[in-house]
């Protein structure tokens, strides 16, 4: 049995909802503060040979899924294009949106149903590359159960954190009933693998490994097999700094889908990196594990290597109806169209391979 220490959803990272009370107090921090979201003070901006220093927060503790951020800071993409790139760790209670906004870091790492939710709460994220092309999200099930599919859920014990847009969506579709009992998601997969009748939300390639290193093994039911598939691991600004600091996010973003390639390509050398950088801790197995399932996510079938981070209009806006319909977001106040900006994406992408 493996030993399982407490690990909080991911979500803890990204919180959905930002009060008016809260938005009130950063508004008030920008002010009293003067921040735009300035990576440097003018004498360093003004220096073209001084490598620019900006901070990325990733949304959760260092792992496989930002493996390409970290590879371009290890195989010294980013000081290639002129970029001193400190990757700061998310974890429990930080708020990569509010993070943002305030300027105390200039990019971020979030979902796309993260970049519209803090649309929607009056925070203007802007989305510059998607690695993951398809979400890792699913429900696993451990696979005595011979549950298949999601039809199949019936009478289970549901650890979720109900708090995310996927939550509702399930419901929209009639997918949890009455008979499904869900709780909140205790962090750790000890309650499945104790015994039967339970399911609980996961990450393809970090809690199914748990889950079979403990004796256990899964079938991992794909939120993106049932429609709901927002992009992954999303690199993120606001408005403001986008407008302010075009050329260095243009930088930012070549450096960053050459880090990606790299990465997928190998990941030795980054995972050692990043096996030093978790201060949750986690084993060189569950890196190695999180990479190659990262393959199929980041590099779907009929891409290339060097379309790797493309994003699409249709893919926002069919995410943005989606949320709309579950009346989780306004589109006129979400404006899912100018969440994204395609602009530094200039790889050729096949119609409909995205």
């Amino acid at each position: 049995m493996v030993e399982q220490s407490p690990r909080p959803s991911r979500e803890a990272s990204a919180p959905t909802v930002w009060t008016t009370h809260a938005l009130w107090l950063v508004g008030l921090l920008l002010l009293a503060t003067g921040c735009r979201g300035s990576s440097n003070d003018s004498a360093e901006a003004g220096d073209p040979d001084r490598p620019r220093t900006v901070k990325l927060l990733v949304n959760w503790y260092p792992e496989a899924e930002h493996g390409g951020f970290y590879a371009a800071l290890v195989l010294g993409i980013y000081a290639e294009h002129g970029l001193d790139v400190d990757i700061l760790p998310g974890g429990r209670a930080i708020s990569v949106p509010q993070e943002l906004v305030t300027g105390r870091v200039q990019f971020g790492i979030g979902n796309a149903d993260d970049v519209l939710m803090a649309r929607q709460q009056g925070v203007p994220l802007v989305a510059l590359m998607a690695p993951l092309q398809h979400s890792p999200r699913c429900i696993m099930v451990r696979q005595d159960s011979g549950i298949e599919s999601f039809e199949q859920l019936a009478g289970l014990t549901l650890q979720i954190d109900s708090s995310r847009p996927y939550v509702p969506y399930l419901q929209s579709k009639g997918l949890l009933d009455s008979s499904v009992t869900v709780v909140p998601y205790a962090g750790t997969v000890t309650q499945l693998v104790s015994g039967p009748g339970y399911a609980q939300q996961a990450y393809v390639f970090s809690e199914p490994l748990l889950a079979e290193q403990a004796g256990v093994p899964v079938t991992n039911l794909m939120m993106s097999d049932i429609g709901y598939d927002p992009y992954a691991c999303v690199a993120m600004v606001t408005e403001d700094f986008l407008a302010a600091e075009p050329e260095l996010v243009e930088r930012f973003v070549i450096a960053s889908r050459e880090g990606w390639r790299r990465y997928l390509e190998d990941p030795e050398a980054t995972n050692r990196f990043i096996l030093q950088q978790n201060p949750e801790g986690i084993s060189w197995a569950a890196l190695e594990y999180g990479a190659e399932a990262l393959q199929t996510l980041c590099l779907p079938e009929g891409t290339t290597a060097d379309q790797i981070g493309q994003m699409t209009r249709q893919r926002w806006m069919e995410l943005g109806e989606q949320l709309a319909d579950l009346e989780l977001i306004d589109l006129e106040r979400a404006k899912p169209e100018e969440a994204f900006s395609l602009r530094y994406l200039t790889s050729p992408t096949p119609a409909g391979s995205l």
